[in-house]
């Protein structure tokens, strides 16, 4: 908007001010009468206050709009004429809070004389106090500690002030006493030499408010803790996105309750914001944005929508409970990384591609193949160890974006008495040598695994019937039921598997039982490099 634009608009504004203040002086100089009864003027002037304050914040909101874009030599009249106004302002208000006030009083005065009347009994010796009670037993005013904060000084006092610095009925050493009660740290110690004594209360109020009721140093306390939040990663972590929302709203409404306009600091802020959201909604935000001057409090809005959005999204799609109670983190782990769930069904394992035609330990990185898998090294574990530490990679589940001391997937650790954590394929009691397997041990390993897994469980107990088989053909292990059934006097071995649409049997095994296919349908869940699969339905 442009200057020209801006006076216009000003001096229209200041022209109802005028008529306004002309209004509120008829009012207050009308009697009160037949004609115009207390409770309608009371209700006109408190009217007329409304309209007064509107008109004095938009006189203030222009005026700053043309000191902005003026020439500086204009400076110093722009300001005079301002003041000006403020004051008529001012002397307005007051006159219109003094009016107000006296027919508040008279009106409740009056009306504590009617009740008198009404419970006035029949002869003048038969009198019936009449006494108000309240119904309702307010709280008891609570008082937080100060201990030298300067952001916390402003709310500290007020509530002091109100509660006990402007109770008559307490004497000064009572108030030094409460006051010395509240603070904590270096605001008690800088009070701590004074003794207890009426003037020393006054000289500690006004040493308190010399210290830390500094203007300049609370902005600077408010600027600080704007830098030094905590960044998100994580979109769906919606209990930090709105923890960081209310700190920096928090911030930004202390810093206009002394006077610091957000255009001041929108610069410097606004790309500190953008770092601390995820990125997700950083980009949302970046492609709504016009090319228009950075407004901070826009940021902030569109910031309070999304988490809006996604708690609403989230409410919905979790009826039985709420999305937040759910929420869990590993304690080692930052506040901002949600953890995953990793346990897989083998029906979901199907789509997983298999990794076994690249080695872990001899690969270099993901551009060069291996003709074995990583199960089937012919390294050592130390050997193997030694691979992963030049890979710079996670000693459990062989990833390069972490260390083991922060890994989410803690549950591939070995279970041996080594205390450094690694996988079972770094562990030297389960690899101690360094020759590769060969073709026909494959089925004996998977035979010794699950002898292993029939031994001794996850809870170190020896199981009666059910076994543990071990998948470890993928990079998340999975543990399935097992069972063994005696058709036609042979004993065949079954797995259990919970997590299939599906139960599939060999075909011997159907000739063997004679069944007969009644249908055939085609597998739509197949392996990677493969083919379509089609089975019989019995």
């Amino acid at each position: 908007m442009d200057l020209e634009r801006l006076k216009a608009k000003r001096t229209t504004t200041r022209s109802l001010f005028t008529r306004l203040t002309t209004k509120i002086n008829t009012g207050i100089e009308t009697p009160v009468g037949e004609n115009l009864n207390k409770e309608v003027k009371l209700g006109d002037l408190c009217e007329l206050r409304c309209q007064l304050i509107e008109k004095i914040n938009e006189l203030k909101e222009l005026d700053l709009q043309v000191e902005k874009v003026v020439n500086i030599s204009e400076i110093e009249k722009e300001v005079t004429d301002r003041e000006k106004y403020r004051e008529t302002g001012i002397i307005y208000k007051s006159r219109l809070d003094r009016c107000i006030s006296s027919l508040e009083r008279t009106s409740n005065f009056l009306q504590t004389n009617q009740n008198t009347e009404h419970a006035v009994g029949v002869t003048e010796t038969n009198v019936i106090p009449y006494k108000t009670e309240r119904n309702v037993k307010l709280p008891q005013i609570t008082i937080c500690t100060f201990n030298g904060d300067c952001s916390e000084w402003l709310n500290f006092y007020n509530s002091f002030e109100v509660a006990i610095h402007n109770n008559e009925s307490l004497s000064k050493i009572e108030k030094f006493t409460y006051l010395k009660s509240y603070l904590r740290g270096t605001a008690l110690t800088a009070i701590s030499g004074f003794s207890l004594t009426n003037e020393n209360y006054d000289s500690s109020i006004e040493l308190l408010k010399q210290r830390f009721g500094r203007k300049d140093l609370a902005i600077n306390t408010h600027m600080n803790k704007l830098l030094q939040l905590e960044a998100v990663k994580s979109v769906n972590n919606l209990i930090a996105l709105r923890k960081l929302h209310d700190s920096i709203e928090t911030q930004v409404r202390s810093l206009q309750s002394l006077n610091v306009n957000t255009e001041t600091y929108s610069n410097l802020l606004f790309p500190i914001i953008l770092q601390k959201i995820p990125l997700e909604i950083n980009l949302q935000y970046n492609r709504q944005r016009k090319d228009e001057a950075i407004d901070i409090k826009d940021l902030i809005t569109f910031i309070r929508k999304e988490i809006e959005c996604r708690e609403n999204a989230f409410s919905m799609s979790n009826p039985s409970g709420s999305y937040f109670e759910k929420e869990w983190r590993q304690p080692n782990q930052k506040q901002n990384h949600l953890i995953k769930p990793h346990f897989k069904s083998s029906h979901a394992m199907m789509n997983h591609s298999e990794p076994g035609s690249n080695c872990v330990f001899c690969s270099k990185g993901n551009k060069s193949e291996t003709d074995h898998s990583s199960e089937n090294c012919p390294l050592s574990a130390q050997e193997r160890k030694d691979a992963i530490k030049l890979s710079n990679r996670c000693y459990i589940c062989f990833k390069l974006s972490h260390t083991a001391r922060i890994c989410g997937k803690k549950y591939l650790a070995c279970r041996c008495k080594n205390r450094f954590l690694h996988h079972k394929l770094l562990c030297e009691t389960s690899f101690p040598h360094s020759e590769p397997p060969k073709d026909g041990d494959s089925a004996d390993r998977s035979s010794n695994q699950i002898k292993h897994s029939a031994r001794v469980n996850s809870q170190g107990q020896i199981p009666t019937e059910v076994l543990s088989a071990l998948n470890k053909k993928y990079g998340d292990s999975t543990f399935l039921q097992t069972f063994v059934a005696e058709i036609n006097n042979k004993k065949v071995r079954g797995i259990l598997d919970t997590g299939s649409s599906r139960s599939f049997v060999l075909k011997d095994i159907a000739e063997q039982l004679k069944l007969k296919p009644s249908a055939k349908e085609e597998l739509l869940i197949y392996t990677l490099r493969s083919d379509l699969v089609s089975f019989d339905m019995i």
